[in-house]
């Protein structure tokens, strides 16, 4: 049961903070061991074996993963390098700070797994938009049933205070939901019957019955909670460098700690044990934590945050293509315009009234889903005909037969190369065709939506050097949406597959990785897949936006596709400052340690502060409002 597994998990997270209290008294109590065998006066055998004891309560477990280091023929990591100082401090006489460099590193790693602990945290909090219990109607009754167990067009009752558990249809009632925990928006829906709701909303209002249309497992918040959990799957350009560097570093290091200790003593009057303290230092120096920790955990961070703003990145290679944006790419309708069609005007010719040649395109686009056509059934208001043989070509039109006349509904491209023409008046013109002849026009007009213009101006803030729409629209009323938004340029007249063509051209002019797609995520799949970065807004409940865009805006807010960019831009420029600071701090302190004594916990030192100091760099990802 989902609910037991979340219970499991809140053990195991109850078990991490067990860890951490743990970790600490393993700390405490080495650091008292040590502290007693320095300050009493005992003899020289009690003093090793207190300071080994020290060491063996706080360093087991690189012991541990040392061994398994060697059963799996990977012989070189932090915990190898920190192995080999101890032993060689105490080889040398240099027990106590042998203990100090166990003791220090472990600190460091405690407190980093407190910081990361913390970040998965705030990840982990979006499966508190689960439900794990759902309220099942049957013939009148209701029945509390775990969610899982409901099937597809069951009706459930969410009642006020309630959150939704499945996506589904409202079929009773009427409600102000929450979608805060989803969207980022603190910003109340208002639902009545026949409208949908997504799993994850609260209900503020009057109880309501929904229909459901998906199964538990394939409702929104599973699909967004899964999209996170695997978004560190898919890694950046930074992360998969520092993966390869650390296996070729760490071997390098230790090469060249095993050449300081041994070469320089036979110039220096064989004074091995002042080399091989400079060795150590050297090792513990250059262990790479800061860069193998701090690195993915910043891009980790920065999805986090993003995903609490109702944007869903799918990797971190994607906040790497997101930060590198110059050149954005829009479908129109549903994206920068509301999607919102209304009737404008109508023309009947040939002794047809207007109000049938509004019937017969209601009738024959009955069974499109294209808003257009929802907006020739809503404006139609009336019984509609009975139509045979319909047939919809995608990009063009519909054709039905109607009393045993065919019948043609669509743009301009249904209409013969002698009677087509382009309309001036940047509105989308639906031809009813009658046997192939025109025999009425329909206005549709659509208005662009409040914050799109804004969008344009907060694109280019953000270093996006040219936008473009690419749009299925008549060229005039893509053309005046346009010139309306400030868009740099616009196409008109597309087919879903020109689409993906256009994008290929504008790519060529650019870089692919650096040309952003934003669409529906449904028509626009071809568009979004060929872009460096695919955007799918208002994606709530969409499979095909989820399966294809590399990012999901779970609202319509466009304005969160700038924030976007400008929060990728920021996680890039703390992961690259955790990069060269790690590396130029720990070369400057290889450096003296080379050539002047150091002692070893001031080595030991550096290396925590320098992972420290990239962790809460990396932790201030989530304080950029």
């Amino acid at each position: 049961m989902e609910e037991e597994k979340v219970k499991k998990q809140t053990h195991a997270e109850e078990d991490e903070e067990g860890g951490h209290a743990f970790g600490i008294v393993k700390l405490a109590l080495s650091g008292i061991i040590l502290l007693l065998s320095l300050v009493m006066d005992f003899g020289g055998t009690t003093v090793l074996i207190l300071r080994i004891c020290a060491a063996t309560i706080s360093g087991y477990e690189i012991l541990i993963k040392s061994a398994k280091n060697l059963l799996h023929k990977e012989l070189f990591d932090e915990n190898t390098l920190m192995l080999i100082a101890f032993i060689t401090a105490f080889i040398i006489g240099e027990s106590a700070e042998g203990v100090f460099i166990v003791l220090l590193y472990n600190l460091g790693e405690l407190l980093e797994d407190i910081a990361t602990d913390s970040s998965r945290e705030k990840i982990a909090g979006l499966a508190e938009l689960k439900s794990f219990k759902s309220n099942l109607l049957v013939d009148g009754k209701v029945s509390e049933v775990p969610p899982e167990s409901i099937k597809i067009g069951s009706f459930i009752l969410v009642r006020k205070g309630d959150r939704v558990p499945i996506d589904g249809k409202v079929v009773k009632g009427n409600a102000d939901f929450d979608l805060k925990a989803i969207t980022g928006e603190s910003k109340l829906y208002s639902v009545k019957a026949g409208d949908d709701v997504y799993s994850g909303a609260v209900n503020l209002g009057d109880a309501v019955v929904i229909k459901t249309e998906k199964l538990y497992k394939d409702s929104t918040v599973e699909r967004i909670i899964k999209l996170v959990e695997n978004s560190a799957e898919r890694k950046a350009k930074s992360q998969k460098f520092i993966t390869a560097f650390a296996k070729i570093y760490t071997p390098c290091i230790v090469l060249f700690a095993f050449v300081l200790a041994v070469v320089p003593p036979v110039f220096d009057g064989y004074n091995f044990s002042k080399w091989i303290y400079k060795a150590l230092n050297f090792l513990i120096v250059s262990c790479p934590c800061a860069l193998v920790i701090s690195v993915p955990l910043g891009f980790f961070i920065g999805i986090g945050a993003l995903a609490k703003r109702g944007i869903l990145v799918k990797g971190s290679n994607y906040i790497d293509a997101l930060g590198a944006t110059k050149v954005a790419v829009f479908d129109k309708t549903g994206t920068l315009t509301k999607g919102e069609f209304s009737i404008s005007n109508i023309t009947a010719k040939d002794g047809y009234t207007e109000k049938e040649i509004l019937k017969i395109a209601a009738s024959v686009e009955q069974g499109s889903s294209h808003p257009i056509a929802k907006a020739l059934i809503s404006g139609c208001g009336q019984d509609v005909y009975e139509v045979s043989n319909i047939k919809e070509i995608s990009g063009h039109g519909v054709l039905g037969t109607i009393n045993g006349i065919r019948y043609t509904v669509g743009g301009n491209k249904v209409l013969s190369e002698t009677i087509a023409r382009k309309i001036d008046n940047g509105n989308n013109t639906v031809y009813v065709l009658k046997e192939g002849e025109n025999i009425g026009e329909i206005s549709i007009i659509d208005s662009v939506k409040a914050e799109s213009a804004q969008l344009i101006k907060d694109l280019r803030a953000v270093g996006v050097e040219k936008t473009y729409i690419l749009s299925g629209d008549n060229c005039a009323a893509v053309e005046k949406a346009a010139k309306e938004i400030g868009v740099f340029k616009a196409y008109g007249e597309l087919l879903p597959e020109h689409k993906a063509d256009k994008i290929a051209e504008i790519i060529k002019e650019t870089e692919r990785g650096k040309v952003l797609f934003c669409g529906d995520g449904i028509n626009d799949a071809p568009s979004i897949a060929a872009a460096g970065v695919g955007v799918a807004m208002g994606a709530l409940g969409s499979e095909a936006a989820i399966e294809t865009a590399d990012v999901i805006i779970t609202d319509d807010n466009l304005l969160k596709i700038p924030y976007a960019i400008k929060k990728s831009k920021l996680i890039k420029r703390k992961v690259l400052t955790n990069v060269i600071a790690s590396l130029g701090i720990k070369f400057a302190i290889l450096f003296l340690s080379v050539f002047m004594p150091l002692p070893i916990w001031l080595a030991m030192l550096g290396d925590v502060g320098v992972m420290l100091l990239a962790v809460l760099n990396s932790l201030t990802i989530s304080l950029y409002k």
